[in-house]
């Protein structure tokens, strides 16, 4: 019996949608995948954000590591 490879959806729909956001996530879904791998990071204040890498700078324009914020510092960041 061939088994089917499953169809992994990375940071959700990438490609398609922003890495690692609802859209991209449901985009994934409406695809059809069998999973979605996403990246989470607990944060300075406790939290658990999902974002893909562990320095902010390479998508924003804050410096430094994700784990090193307090949810409201970081909230500012993603806005700006």
């Amino acid at each position: 019996m061939k088994k089917e490879p499953l169809v992994i959806g990375h940071r959700g729909a990438m490609g398609h949608e922003t890495e690692n956001t609802m859209p991209s996530i449901q985009k994934a879904l409406d695809l059809g995948v069998d999973m979605i791998e996403i990246d989470v990071f607990k944060i300075k204040s406790g939290e658990v954000v999902v974002f893909h890498d562990d320095k902010l700078d390479r998508i924003t324009n804050a410096p430094g590591n994700i784990e090193d914020y307090y949810i409201v510092d970081l909230m500012q960041v993603i806005v700006d």
